[in-house]
Formats: C-alpha cells, sequence, structure tokens
C-alpha cells in the first residue's frame, strides 16, 4: 500500500509541476530594411530576419500594407482577414514560452501591428497573437486591441493559454478582443 501511495504522490508531484512551468517573455527588435532580402517582385518585397532562438521572421512589405510570419515555411494560412488590408506590422516581437534550461522555448510570438481601414488611416493598435511550429511554420491564433488597458496582459492570456494548444491547419482563429 505505501508503493501506490508514493507512486501516486510521485505522479501528482510531476503532474503539478509541468502544469507550474514557468512562462516567460523575450524580445528581440527587427530593422526590417536591414534584414536578408529573399524577394522582389516590386513593388512587393520580401525579409526574413534571424530572431530569437534562430526563429526565421518572415517580413512582407507592400505598397499599402507589410506582415510577419515566422518559421522556415513562414505562414500556415488560415481566413483573410480584411482588417489586414492596410496593415503595418511592428519592429517588435515579445516571444511567449516555457523556461527550460535557463531559455525561453517559444510557443507563440506577439506583435503590434496598426490596422487601418484605408491608406493613410485612420488606424487604430491591435496586438497579433501568432502560434508557433516550432521553428518550422506559424499562424494567427488570436487579435486584442491594443487600446485595452489590460492589452498586453490580455495577448500573454492567449498567447499562454489558448495560443499555446492551436492547432493552425484546424483550428478557428479566435474573435478579435
Amino acid at each position: 500500500m505505501n508503493k501506490i501511495w508514493a507512486l501516486a504522490i510521485a505522479i501528482f508531484a510531476c503532474a503539478n509541476a509541468a502544469s507550474a512551468e514557468s512562462i516567460a517573455s523575450v524580445y528581440s527588435r527587427h530593422d526590417y530594411e536591414k534584414c536578408r532580402k529573399t524577394g522582389d517582385d516590386d513593388p512587393i518585397v520580401e525579409r526574413r530576419c534571424v530572431g530569437h532562438d534562430g526563429i526565421a521572421v518572415h517580413w512582407v512589405n507592400e505598397p499599402d500594407s507589410s506582415s510577419v510570419s515566422f518559421g522556415a515555411n513562414g505562414n500556415l494560412g488560415g481566413e483573410y482577414d480584411p482588417r489586414f488590408t492596410f496593415a503595418v506590422a511592428g519592429d517588435v516581437v515579445e516571444w511567449r514560452g516555457p523556461v527550460r534550461g535557463g531559455k525561453v522555448v517559444p510557443h507563440a510570438a506577439i506583435i503590434r501591428y496598426q490596422l487601418c481601414r484605408a491608406i493613410g488611416g485612420p488606424c487604430v493598435p491591435d496586438l497579433v497573437i501568432y502560434r508557433l511550429v516550432g521553428k518550422r511554420a506559424s499562424c494567427i491564433a488570436a487579435t486584442v486591441s491594443a487600446g485595452r488597458a489590460d492589452a498586453n496582459v490580455r495577448a500573454r492570456e492567449i498567447a499562454d493559454g489558448f495560443a499555446r494548444n492551436f492547432d493552425c491547419e484546424k483550428d478557428k482563429r479566435r474573435a478579435p478582443e
């Protein structure tokens, strides 16, 4: 009987340690114009930067918009969101993930965008939460209005919960908050 209790306590302790895994942020800033050019189909320019933990940051700059995706294969697609027709991606990436061996191993990334109704505005800031599929690919899992008083906190909660288990090929993007 003591062996059964010892085994139950060991399983419970391991489960609690796994669920209590420390999640943290690390930041990178990118001057996209200085990153390696990977495509130039005038007027669209594509560049690739190196982000945290060697994860590729793909930046696509079109005349009226810019966007970002992550990983060797970039964006896994998803449904078209007309809010991104006139969008400008920010240059700071917040990488979210568990700390392992003293290093953040990201499962999500957060970028501030300016989403505009037309060329030149009016624009509103949104935090875009990406699900990272290892170093291979990404997709947008959710967005949070950056006008919210708790926008950064809410984006991190979504990154650490909803986005962490988001399946880019099966799940539906979360409605904007």
